[in-house]
């Protein structure tokens, strides 16, 4: 996702520069865990998580614990409780559906929880860190109405003012 170039003024450079290091962090533990190596011939790519979910039962109670790292990013950064909730929620499909043999690894590797759980992350820091771009104005209607307005004007003046 391309990031806006304008820097919100408000922000100090320390908090910036701590969320610059968070984003980078993040992002490069969600790829070791989700997408780290690619099936030869194949666009699939999967990542150490569901290699550590190959283990019964502790694989995926230790790949939920080492995924709950972003869970400790989000807090850390203030993300609301509808996002930590979301990302809670991530974790634990993974964790449950992860601990039915052979299915459950497939879908290890196919829903990616750290790789989800870092975009919520990304969105939250992205808008801390950029201001949203400004509401477009709708010049097309604006200049209809402007039109239609001059036109009910020289129709009164026509009709009404002889």
């Amino acid at each position: 996702m391309p990031r806006p170039q304008t820097l919100r003024a408000e922000l100090p450079p320390e908090q910036r520069q701590r969320y610059e290091q968070t984003l980078q962090r993040m992002d490069r533990f969600a790829r070791i865990m989700d997408s780290q190596f690619r099936v030869p011939g194949t666009r699939f790519r999967f990542g150490l998580d569901p290699i550590i979910g190959l283990v019964p039962v502790f694989g995926d109670l230790i790949g939920f614990i080492i995924g709950s790292s972003l869970l400790v990013e989000g807090w850390r950064v203030k993300v609301g409780k509808r996002v930590l909730l979301r990302m809670l929620f991530n974790n634990l499909l993974e964790l449950i559906v992860g601990i039915v043999p052979i299915f459950g690894d497939l879908f290890d590797a196919h829903w990616k929880a750290n790789t989800r759980n870092a975009f919520l992350l990304r969105r939250h820091i992205e808008s801390q860190l950029y201001p949203p771009p400004p509401p477009k104005r709708p010049w097309l209607l604006y200049s209809l109405l402007g039109v239609l307005v001059a036109m009910v004007v020289f129709y009164m003046v026509m009709v009404f003012g002889s």
